[in-house]
């Protein structure tokens, strides 16, 4: 009867699914808001009854609805929009986020709160939701306006910062301890998993994911990626951090490989199921048996994620270089919570840190911010031009020549000296990551001693030869690594030795001055790193002597063996780098025979720009044609050729096998990118 009564339960969660977007697709309105309503419908705390009688069962498969659309949303991450992220969306999203953890903070000592909860609620409301908001630009057809660029580079940084918050507030919540050195030394374990997950996944997860997609069989590749999900998701788990966690990161990695297309149209309809179980048991969670003072506290929370995230968010994107217009329409279309405010709300519940009236007060505030983003994005345009026509003269034309500065000063001419800079804040990331990579293996096998501490032979565990079994494991994985890190810190001393005394006519005392400047910064640098491992050794060190024994046969072994460990660094990048420069195929249209249609993007230097369709020739050189245009939000379906293309147009173009090749070069010669 126990599996009868989860199927009924089941089948009614999934009624009030489909009966909820039904409704919000009829009034447009964001598919979550139905599902937490509709979860608030039949949960057990709306009178008169509870239909839902297995409750506890539906909040398991709402578990793995938070692994799903972390998933999710790590898919849909990509390090390649990372890298693309301007200077604007990282100072916006800084800002916002540092401004509205604060304010939560406040809040939560202003309500009487305790420290943890007041902490938790700062990170409930500094993130917003990329699912609401990307709907909510989409619906309005605004997704391709200025501003929308910049909304979506913030979300991508935002998704980054809430990852690390969620590491930070899981070790804070099992520890208890906010201290700088606990907080610093979580986030170099955070930096070490981050680095290791990119760094192996990049290594072996396109291989795998090849394998599996050369069988042809969908099943194959689906139940191959949701293993890797939840694998990862679990060893994140068991390593102090969350499942949320090691979710996202997996999906960030499956970003990146050729078949992401493919896995984004498999995993859908399973993400969309576990997510619906997922928002509709938080609805079912909420509690409304509320005093006069929740209310306002709700109320206050609501006021400060609208008004905070416009303010902070609006003045973080004018710092940034922002026009007045595109930052204030930026900061009115974040001011929301969703996804990331759930489940860290749950975080907190679950670690008990904060009690569990906070989680109804986060998916009110939801809701409630749900129902007023699509009024704020569209009442942002006419505020801005009444801003900029009845504001502060002074303050008006202060935020325009800062632009005009910043602006000028991004296009100044670069120094003499600007390529060897460049070089070496790239040399010094990439000693930052290696250094990651180096603390990965420690902290992996730390992890493992303390799993496994207690289930060897007493004998052997007190010689100490154990903990220097698991010591020589992890230099052994760090060892290609660290003969790396030597050999570009060498380099990076050079350059700097250089840059620090240029060659001019007394050649004797700059080559002295260099000798003495490279011997200094080498000396200190290998000193640090030295001091580093043992720091990152510390869990693992055995007795003195066999401790000093076990490093000097590292160093032999690592300047015997350096050449072959140089190759093997270099074949590893080279694999990370393929990886890289690989574009995902793309998950094209398939018709009868061997046709087709590909869409494409209009780049803003395209010369295509202002030319009818007949003028670029495409259909007269290649046989393809433009079937139809995605302009602004807007369907152009079988445009004719006087048609004129504009910057930003999303081309559908239709052809067969040679032709579509033909047309694939003709339309990347002129600026014009595959999607």
């Amino acid at each position: 009867m126990h599996g009868i009564e989860l199927v009924q339960d089941l089948a009614l969660v999934m009624a009030a699914a489909a009966v909820a977007t039904v409704i919000c697709q009829k009034l447009r309105q964001p598919v979550v808001l139905g599902y937490i309503l509709a979860g608030i419908l039949i949960g057990p705390n709306t009178p008169p009854f509870s239909f839902v009688s297995n409750e506890q069962e539906i909040k398991t498969l709402a578990d793995l609805g938070v692994v799903l659309l972390m998933f999710s949303v790590g898919l849909h991450f990509s390090l390649r929009k990372l890298k693309e992220v301007g200077l604007v969306a990282l100072v916006a999203a800084v800002v916002e986020i540092s401004g509205m953890f604060l304010l939560g903070q406040y809040l939560g000592h202003c309500f009487g709160w305790g420290r943890m909860e007041s902490v938790f609620l700062g990170a409930i409301i500094a993130i917003s939701s990329t699912t609401i908001i990307a709907k909510t630009l989409e619906g309005l057809g605004l997704i391709r306006q200025d501003f929308a660029r910049v909304v979506f580079g913030i979300l991508i940084v935002e998704d980054v910062l809430a990852i690390a918050i969620m590491g930070i507030l899981t070790s804070l919540g099992t520890t208890g301890e906010a201290g700088w050195y606990v907080t610093m030394g979580t986030l170099v374990k955070l930096t070490a998993f981050f680095a290791s997950v990119a760094v192996g996944g990049f290594l072996l997860v396109p291989r795998l994911i090849r394998t599996a997609g050369q069988t042809r069989m969908d099943e194959v590749l689906l139940v191959t990626v949701l293993g890797l999900v939840f694998g990862l998701a679990l060893f994140a788990e068991k390593i102090g951090f969350s499942v949320a966690l090691g979710a996202f990161l997996m999906g960030a990695v499956l970003a990146e490989v050729r078949e992401v297309r493919r896995i984004e149209r498999l995993a859908a309809p399973v993400r969309d199921l576990f997510s619906a179980i997922f928002f509709i048991s938080s609805g079912m969670l909420m509690k409304f048996d509320l005093s006069p003072h929740e209310v306002g506290q709700v109320t206050a929370i609501t006021l400060a994620v609208i008004l905070g995230k416009t303010i902070f968010t609006t003045a973080g994107a004018l710092l940034g270089g922002c026009d007045f217009r595109v930052a204030l329409r930026t900061g009115m279309s974040l001011g929301n919570n969703g996804e990331f405010s759930f489940i860290i709300s749950t975080l907190g519940v679950t670690l008990g840190a904060t009690s569990s009236r906070i989680y109804s007060l986060t998916v009110m505030v939801a809701a409630l911010t749900t129902l007023t983003t699509p009024y704020l994005v569209q009442v942002s345009s006419p505020l801005a031009d009444q801003i900029e026509q009845r504001g502060p003269r002074s303050l008006i034309q202060f935020w325009r020549t800062y632009h005009a500065w910043f602006c000028s000063l991004r296009g100044a001419q670069r120094g003499r000296h600007h390529a060897a800079h460049l070089f070496v804040r790239k040399l010094v990331g990439q000693l930052a990551i290696q250094l990651a990579l180096v603390t990965a293996p420690f902290l992996g096998a730390a992890g493992l001693w303390r799993t496994y501490h207690g289930r060897m032979p007493a004998q052997a565990e007190a010689s100490g030869w154990m903990e220097l079994i698991y010591w020589a494991g992890a230099m052994l994985l760090a060892l290609p690594i660290l003969v790396a890190w030597i050999r570009k810190y060498h380099a990076l001393v050079i350059l700097l030795s250089e840059l620090a005394f240029p060659r001019s006519g007394a050649e004797r005392n700059v080559e002295s001055a260099r000798r003495l400047t490279w011997v200094a910064l080498s000396g200190a640098g290998y000193l640090l790193l030295g001091f580093y491992l043992l720091l990152i050794s510390s869990p693992l060190l055995p007795s003195a002597r066999i401790f000093f024994v076990a490093v000097i046969l590292t160093a032999i072994a690592a300047l015997v063996m350096r050449r072959r460990l140089v190759r093997l660094y270099a074949s590893g990048q080279a694999a990370i780098r393929e990886t890289w420069e690989t574009a995902p195929l793309q998950d094209s249209i398939q018709l009868p025979g061997d046709a087709e249609v590909r869409s494409y993007q209009v780049q803003g230097e395209s010369p295509w720009i202002g030319k009818t369709l007949q003028e670029t020739g495409l259909r007269a050189r290649t046989g393809a044609v433009i079937v139809a245009i995605e302009r602004a939000g807007q369907s152009l379906i079988s445009p004719g050729p006087t048609e004129v293309i504009r910057a930003g147009d999303r081309l559908f173009v239709f052809g067969e096998g040679a032709k579509m090749v033909s047309a694939n070069q003709l339309l990347g010669d002129s600026g014009i990118t595959s999607l």
